[in-house]
């Protein structure tokens, strides 16, 4: 039987930044233990935008901070996550404007580089897009992507460089409990002695929690991502935009390559995490191409590279699940990002170690607590999609 102080379940970008500073609060043993390997699971094909661009306050802190952070990721870990700045263009109608004005606003009082764009603006912009029916745009120019793999495999590396262990290739199948607080967690690999755990496993979390009694809505969602090749005079897409006058994205993957896929709040298909059809379906590859091609419309005969299938562990207002688990002492969450948790995870694993050391977090994190479902306080931003906070 094994011991520590802390233990993490789930080695995506969440666990591997919670570990990582963890490690720099505190010289307690750290274990980290993942069924596959360190950022195998959906982190490994997330998009990877860093954007700033929320309507809800906590979410724009935990954001700008997640920036910084990437910013300066090789100082912090000695690691790449492959962070490439190209700014970000958010589309709306003319009537989804004020709500975009509302959002800039608050954005640039937390400190936000943002502006308004108009549509004139937007075509100087890229003179390459389709306008017509854009009433105008938000734009942040030190917005990007980076690397999910990269990241995970940075923040893990530097957390065990201060002593904290990795278990792959290790499931963890029970949370053990006794008198209503936690006591160990049993693996696969034998049974951990803890009086902390932090579930960050991301569609697997709902099962593990069950184990203490505690059900939280969380639910495992099928999302598809298209790679489109647009044809060689096209010239690289050069900004990350999400369109909300048609639901869609496009983000550069190369210069010659652009991922891409939809914006929408309700889920595309409820499957198990245990098995589902990780390819890309016709009937969305067909429609992603119309949206795009209405976008570009000198981009319309794209080429079709490929595609993938991957999951978002969703809630019911497509916030995350972030705190304290009512009625298991020393039980821990972080999960229900739906889609959205990549460019937080810098920031949250801060604030997560402090929360697991008692210290106060520097973003607030209690309006994501388990609690708010029963309760009925879900957080609503301005947005249709949750995605878009």
């Amino acid at each position: 039987m094994s011991a520590a102080e802390t233990v993490i379940i789930g080695a995506g970008v969440t666990g591997a930044s919670t570990a990582f500073h963890l490690t720099r609060r505190t010289r307690g043993r750290v274990v980290v233990v993942e069924r596959n390997t360190a950022g195998s699971g959906p982190t490994s094909r997330t998009i990877g935008i860093v954007r700033l661009h929320y309507s809800y306050e906590p979410l724009i802190q935990l954001a700008v901070r997640g920036l910084e952070f990437f910013e300066r990721f090789e100082a912090h870990t000695g690691a790449t996550a492959d962070f490439i700045r190209t700014g970000f263009l958010l589309l709306a109608r003319p009537d989804q404007l004020p709500g975009v004005e509302a959002n800039v606003s608050l954005q640039q009082r937390l400190g936000v580089r943002t502006a308004l764009l108009t549509p004139a603006d937007v075509a100087r912009l890229d003179p390459r897009m389709e306008v017509e029916d854009v009433g105008g745009a938000a734009y942040e120019p030190d917005a990007g992507y980076a690397d999910g793999y990269a990241a995970v495999a940075g923040f893990i590396g530097a957390a065990r460089r201060r002593g904290a262990e990795l278990w792959e290739g290790t499931a963890a199948e029970r949370i053990l409990t006794s008198g209503g607080r936690v006591t160990g967690v049993a693996t696969s690999r034998g049974v951990i002695e803890t009086g902390q755990v932090l579930v960050a496993a991301g569609p697997w979390t709902p099962s593990l929690l069950a184990t203490v009694d505690a059900r939280l809505p969380i639910e495992a969602s099928r999302q598809q991502v298209v790679q489109l090749s647009p044809p060689s005079g096209f010239g690289g897409l050069g900004v990350v935009i999400e369109d909300m006058t048609q639901g869609f994205y496009a983000r550069p993957e190369s210069a010659a390559s652009v991922l891409a896929g939809v914006l929408e709040e309700e889920a595309e298909e409820i499957v198990s995490p245990a098995g589902f059809n990780q390819g890309v379906d016709f009937d969305f590859v067909r429609r992603v191409g119309a949206l795009w091609a209405h976008r570009y419309p000198r981009a319309a005969d794209a080429e079709v590279r490929g595609g993938y299938a991957s999951l978002y562990d969703i809630t019911p207002d497509w916030q995350p699940v972030l705190g304290a688990v009512p009625g298991a002492d020393g039980v821990f969450v972080a999960a229900g990002f739906s889609g959205h948790g990549f460019k937080l995870a810098p920031a949250l694993g801060d604030c997560l170690a402090a929360l697991l050391r008692g210290e106060a977090p520097a973003v607030d994190l209690m309006p994501f607590a388990p609690t708010r479902f029963a309760s009925g306080r879900l957080i609503r931003g301005r947005h249709a999609q949750g995605i878009l906070g």
